[in-house]
């Protein structure tokens, strides 16, 4: 009694002064369990957050596993279940993770399927408990064909995996050549290993089975069944095609749907969760490199690149602009085997969008054989000191993962200029990740890269992992070498480069923090951390 007393007190000495008794929490948080602990994985997603001022919280990442090592998720529902969510809008999680420890121990059958449904039903369980503001989005994939690249899977993987494509093949269209060719396949590859590969896949199919089954209720709001690398035949194709009956008898096809790539997807549901926060969906003007490039099969993935464009921006919560129709920026698709006439046609176009100020973004998928972009655009960019001018820029792995990292970031940030969020950190973070790209996606990759895999065929006889004396002397090499490239990039497109935020100019001057390391042991990917300095233009500082 004597509370309730207190607390109508309370609400009168409000009303009269024109006080709220208890502030609403800004919601600008989100939780993210991310696949693993590549930077591809959470960083990216971090980066592109930091544009709209939102933080976007992961687990310690020596509990996210490395490589070979899975994720401890007993430790990371420690750390889910230690979070204030007061200030949290959204949290999205990797399943692969929560189910086995991550990608790479999503492809070994180490946990049951008892056990890896029981874990994403603890994650369910945890949503009822928190408060309905909160949205809850997954992301899972469907296994990928080849095996893991490790030392021990090197002498099977590949002859594996053109089994298993070419034995879907079969059962999908009884070509009556395929038969004598499978057995001739299944000569050179061991038979324990194609067991364990099948029983892996069929694990992992009924925890999706499952997965959908918890959809059912409200606490999921939206889920990816991701295509992890892939081809147009293989397994995958029969495992997707029962999913989507699946979801449709379960009734809950509208909040399940299925896009190509996994590394992506934090980035996806990111986008999409802020971008529903503004109530706002990007319509975005694509413009190909060649017009025939979209009907494509880009490599390690099932579907066309049209198809698969479409699903990183439906996922991202942004859609196609209509054909001659508003929309609010272009990305530039550099399509693979495109020809020289119909791409010196795409570099004009961009150009003439570029000067004249309009917002423009680039996915390039036509990597070169080291996995780096195209070496003509990305030059053009720089001759023309266009680079620094785009909204978005990607060009890594895959399709769907370029595609997936280009668009999440163009549309976070033109968001969060169009509803006027935090600035200067919103200004300094997509000139941060743009120039993380370029970094990573051309200057590691094309360079860095190469030169690191010689190293490691001087010191050891396979590339797929290295460890001790070997890894710390790789690593340094690495180090070493991409800084040179970094201050290069830096110094010729970033530096002294001025900007507007609010009312104020300001200006690029220096790179604070850089931190450089191989985060798992292997030279596949690199992890460039640091933060740009920068100063008011005529600050007397």
């Amino acid at each position: 009694m004597q509370k309730a007393i207190i607390t109508v007190i309370l609400c009168l000495f409000s009303s009269l002064f024109g006080l709220s008794p208890q502030t609403p929490v800004k919601r600008n948080r989100i939780l993210l369990i991310p696949l693993d602990s590549r930077p591809a994985a959470g960083q990216f997603a971090q980066m592109i957050g930091a544009m709209n001022d939102t933080k976007v919280d992961i687990p310690p990442i020596d509990i996210l596993g490395k490589f070979t090592v899975p994720g401890d998720v007993d430790k990371i529902y420690q750390w889910l279940e230690s979070q204030n969510l007061d200030d949290v809008s959204s949290i999205i999680v990797s399943g692969d993770m929560l189910a086995y420890g991550g990608l790479i121990a999503s492809r070994v059958n180490d946990v049951d399927a008892g056990q890896s449904i029981k874990r994403l039903t603890h994650l369910i369980e945890f949503r009822r408990k928190t408060s309905p503001d909160i949205k809850l989005s997954i992301f899972m994939s469907t296994m990928r064909l080849t095996p893991t690249a490790t030392k021990a899977a090197a002498p099977y993987r590949l002859n594996l995996a053109k089994y298993e494509e070419m034995k879907d093949r079969y059962e999908r269209t009884h070509d009556a050549t395929l038969p004598q060719k499978l057995n001739n396949m299944r000569k050179v590859v061991p038979a324990v290993e194609i067991l364990r590969y099948e029983r892996t896949r069929r694990r992992n199919f009924e925890v999706q089975s499952a997965l959908l089954r918890l959809c059912i209720g409200p606490e999921v709001d939206f889920l990816i069944m991701g295509q992890d690398d892939a081809k147009p035949d293989g397994p995958q194709i029969q495992e997707n095609a029962k999913l989507k009956k699946f979801a449709e008898q379960y009734h809950v096809q509208n909040k399940v749907y299925f896009c190509e790539g996994i590394d992506q997807h934090s980035n996806l549901l990111l986008s999409r969760a802020i971008l529903g926060q503004h109530n706002w969906k990007p319509k975005v003007r694509i413009v190909y490199s060649d017009e025939n490039g979209k009907d494509q099969f880009a490599l390690y993935e099932s579907k066309t690149v049209k198809e698969s464009l479409q699903d990183q921006l439906f996922a991202s919560g942004a859609e196609m602009a209509p054909d001659k129709g508003d929309y609010d920026y272009s990305l530039y698709v550099n399509s693979p085997k495109r020809s020289e006439a119909h791409f010196a046609e795409f570099l004009e176009k961009m150009r003439a969008e570029i000067d004249q100020g309009l917002p423009v973004a680039v996915a390039d998928i036509n990597f070169g054989a080291n996995g780096s972009s195209d070496e003509e655009l990305f030059n053009f960019l720089v001759r023309t000191g266009k680079a620094y001018k785009l909204l978005a820029f990607a060009g890594w792995n895959t399709a769907g993962n370029t595609m997936g990292t280009s668009i999440p970031a163009a549309n976070v940030y033109l968001s969060a200029r169009k509803f006027d969020v935090g600035p200067i950190r919103r200004e300094i973070a997509q000139r941060e990740f743009l120039f993380h790209r370029m970094v990573d996606d051309w200057a590691y990759h094309r360079f860095t890269r190469p030169a690191t895999y010689a190293m490691i065929d001087s010191l050891q006889d396979q590339r797929d992992e290295i460890y001790g004396a070997n890894f710390e002397a790789v690593n340094k090499f690495a180090q070493g070498d991409l800084r040179k490239h970094i201050a290069t990039i830096f110094q010729n497109q970033f530096q002294l480069r001025r900007f507007t935020a609010g009312t104020k100019e300001y200006q690029i001057i220096n790179i604070n923090d850089l931190k450089i390391n191989l985060p798992w042991p292997r030279a596949y990917e690199i992890k460039v951390e640091f933060g740009f300095k920068v100063e008011e233009v005529g600050s007397s500082n």
